[in-house]
């Protein structure tokens, strides 16, 4: 998964969305309202992993657009990152479809 966050992402939403019971045209106005309250999530998460030093290399790493080196150190500072990951998502997926169900 953490070779290309992105498009994994993408997959994510658009699974997400048909499952919420959206049609094709709603789901492109649906996930670009989801799509930054997902990646806030991710990022509190991470964050909570990480000391003072690993915020700062993190943010560093986000502002200059170097998405792969951030990935291959978030391997490196915690532990089972891609489960970590796994984890967020399938929390985030559990909520949203809560929510459509009551």
């Amino acid at each position: 998964m953490t070779k290309n966050i992105n498009s994994f992402q993408e997959q994510f939403l658009d699974e997400l969305v048909k499952q919420a019971g959206f049609s094709p045209d709603e789901a492109v106005l649906i996930k670009d309202d989801i799509r930054p309250i997902l990646q806030e999530r991710i990022m509190l998460f991470i964050y909570r992993e990480l000391d003072d030093e690993g915020v700062n290399m993190v943010t560093t790493l986000l502002e200059q657009e170097k998405y792969d080196e951030l990935t291959e150190y978030l391997n490196t500072v915690i532990l089972n990152f891609d489960n970590f990951m796994m984890e967020i998502y399938a929390q985030f997926e559990d909520e949203y479809l809560d929510y459509f169900d009551k």
